[in-house]
Protein backbone atom coordinates (compact mmCIF):
# COMPACT_ATOMS: atom_id res chain seq x y z
CA UNK A 1 0.00 0.00 0.00
CA UNK A 2 2.87 2.36 0.78
CA UNK A 3 4.41 1.79 -2.67
CA UNK A 4 1.07 2.63 -4.27
CA UNK A 5 0.92 5.95 -2.39
CA UNK A 6 4.48 6.83 -3.42
CA UNK A 7 3.79 5.92 -7.05
CA UNK A 8 0.53 7.89 -7.04
CA UNK A 9 2.27 10.90 -5.50
CA UNK A 10 5.08 10.77 -8.07
CA UNK A 11 2.67 10.45 -10.99
CA UNK A 12 0.50 13.28 -9.66
CA UNK A 13 3.58 15.46 -9.10
CA UNK A 14 4.80 14.76 -12.64
CA UNK A 15 1.40 15.72 -14.09
CA UNK A 16 1.24 18.93 -12.04
CA UNK A 17 4.79 19.91 -13.02
CA UNK A 18 4.13 19.19 -16.70
CA UNK A 19 0.96 21.27 -16.68
CA UNK A 20 2.68 24.03 -14.74
CA UNK A 21 5.54 24.25 -17.23
CA UNK A 22 3.11 24.26 -20.15
CA UNK A 23 0.97 27.02 -18.60
CA UNK A 24 4.06 29.08 -17.75
CA UNK A 25 5.37 28.73 -21.33
CA UNK A 26 2.01 29.79 -22.79
CA UNK A 27 1.90 32.75 -20.41
CA UNK A 28 5.36 33.90 -21.52
CA UNK A 29 4.44 33.56 -25.20
CA UNK A 30 1.27 35.57 -24.60
CA UNK A 31 3.20 38.26 -22.75
CA UNK A 32 5.76 38.52 -25.57
CA UNK A 33 2.99 38.86 -28.16
CA UNK A 34 1.39 41.64 -26.14
CA UNK A 35 4.73 43.48 -25.98
CA UNK A 36 5.17 43.15 -29.75
CA UNK A 37 1.62 44.37 -30.34
CA UNK A 38 2.18 47.31 -28.02
CA UNK A 39 5.40 48.25 -29.83
CA UNK A 40 3.67 48.06 -33.23
CA UNK A 41 0.87 50.34 -32.01
CA UNK A 42 3.40 52.77 -30.55
CA UNK A 43 5.36 52.91 -33.82
CA UNK A 44 2.17 53.40 -35.84
CA UNK A 45 1.09 56.23 -33.54
CA UNK A 46 4.46 57.95 -33.93
CA UNK A 47 4.29 57.67 -37.73
CA UNK A 48 0.74 59.01 -37.85
CA UNK A 49 1.57 61.89 -35.50
CA UNK A 50 4.43 62.90 -37.76
CA UNK A 51 2.22 62.62 -40.83
CA UNK A 52 -0.62 64.68 -39.31
CA UNK A 53 1.85 67.52 -38.64
CA UNK A 54 0.11 68.58 -35.44
CA UNK A 55 2.53 71.44 -34.82
CA UNK A 56 1.18 73.35 -37.82
CA UNK A 57 -2.47 72.42 -37.45
CA UNK A 58 -3.60 76.00 -36.83
CA UNK A 59 -2.17 77.09 -40.18
CA UNK A 60 -4.40 74.75 -42.20
CA UNK A 61 -8.04 75.00 -43.13
CA UNK A 62 -10.46 72.29 -42.10
CA UNK A 63 -10.59 70.92 -45.64
CA UNK A 64 -6.79 70.77 -45.84
CA UNK A 65 -6.70 68.98 -42.49
CA UNK A 66 -9.26 66.43 -43.65
CA UNK A 67 -7.32 65.80 -46.85
CA UNK A 68 -4.14 65.34 -44.83
CA UNK A 69 -5.87 62.91 -42.47
CA UNK A 70 -7.27 60.90 -45.38
CA UNK A 71 -3.82 60.78 -46.99
CA UNK A 72 -2.09 59.70 -43.79
CA UNK A 73 -4.62 56.97 -43.07
CA UNK A 74 -4.42 55.75 -46.65
CA UNK A 75 -0.60 55.69 -46.63
CA UNK A 76 0.18 54.59 -43.08
CA UNK A 77 -3.05 53.68 -41.33
CA UNK A 78 -3.61 50.20 -42.68
CA UNK A 79 -1.34 47.26 -42.16
CA UNK A 80 -0.20 45.63 -45.37
CA UNK A 81 -0.52 41.84 -45.35
CA UNK A 82 2.28 41.26 -47.89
Amino acid sequence: MKIFRIAFTLILSFIVLTLGVKIFRNFNISRDLKKEEKNEIKQAAEILNECFDLKNKSQRTINDSLKLIEYCLKEYGYKNNN
